[in-house]
């Protein structure tokens, strides 16, 4: 197994790259290009080791520059190689935005979601609807956990079904989708375009999908945690329920057509999520 293992990383299989790398990335012609290389760029722009850095998609001479700039200042390597070690370190250090909601809505929109998140994603918080003038309208319990690793822990949010992403996004109101058991019956809110954070350049450029919603899962009660979800803002259903009402029939929000992840999205998005780490 070991022998295997280490032709697998000869030939540039990176098994024990952490999600969302998932390939050693080199300077080559044509320069490697992917979601993956965006993530880290905008991950390596957070050094201090790494100065001016435009993320374009391709691990280019500046993006190679970086990465030697970042390991030698982490005393990982000289090299100009991302590997296993390097991300491992990056996302240690950089995962995190440092996004903080600044309580306001911005003009134009008619609603504003705020849930703040423990670094634990197994703890369930509190999320806030707000109307246009951020007056509270409902509070409900809110659970942002996605999938896990096969060694138990938790898929981070760059991860293509890890945790719900922090940062600032536009959010909209959808007819519901066709699957109740993992989505609910009631129309879903749906993160459109990072703004800020991590949403700036994960949403929807990178991750898609993110949605406000609830189900109707199998053996649970309201007594329960929430099943984890794949980056969604999993609530209770009375919650998303009375979410709906108050949008439609108190704050003039429409629902519209459930457009299933297709982009580019096709409607004025109505309203604000704002998802921030609280310790």
């Amino acid at each position: 197994m070991k022998s295997l293992l280490c032709v697998l990383l000869l030939i540039g299989v990176c098994i024990a790259m952490p999600c969302p790398f998932t390939r050693t990335l080199r300077l080559k012609q044509p320069p490697m290009e992917g979601s993956d290389v965006s993530v880290l760029q905008n991950l390596l722009i957070r050094s201090p080791y790494v100065g001016h850095l435009t993320a374009t998609g391709q691990y280019d001479a500046s993006t190679a520059e970086a990465v030697k700039r970042f390991n030698a200042g982490n005393r990982i390597s000289e090299s100009e190689i991302f590997d296993e070690h390097s991300a491992n370190e990056l996302l240690s250090k950089h995962l995190l935005d440092g996004y903080k909601d600044n309580g306001k809505i911005p003009a134009g929109f008619k609603y504003k979601v705020h849930v703040p998140v423990y670094r634990n994603r197994s703890i369930e918080t509190k999320g806030t609807l707000y109307d246009d003038k951020m007056r509270v309208m409902h509070t409900f319990i809110a659970r942002t956990h996605g999938q896990d690793n096969a060694d138990g822990s938790d898929e981070n949010m760059m991860c293509d079904s890890g945790n719900t992403p922090t940062g600032l996004m536009t959010f909209d109101l959808n007819s519901p989708e066709p699957d109740p058991v993992s989505y609910g019956p009631y129309p879903v809110n749906r993160a459109v375009q990072g703004l800020d954070g991590n949403a700036r350049f994960l949403i929807s450029n990178i991750r898609d999908g993110i949605l406000l919603h609830t189900g109707e899962w199998p053996n649970w009660n309201t007594m329960m945690p929430m099943p984890n979800s794949h980056g969604c803002i999993h609530a209770h259903p009375q919650d998303i329920h009375t979410i709906w009402q108050i949008l439609v029939n108190q704050l003039n929000v429409t629902v519209h057509q459930n457009t299933y992840g297709k982009l580019p999205y096709p409607y004025t998005p109505q309203g604000i999520l704002s998802v921030d780490t609280i310790n």
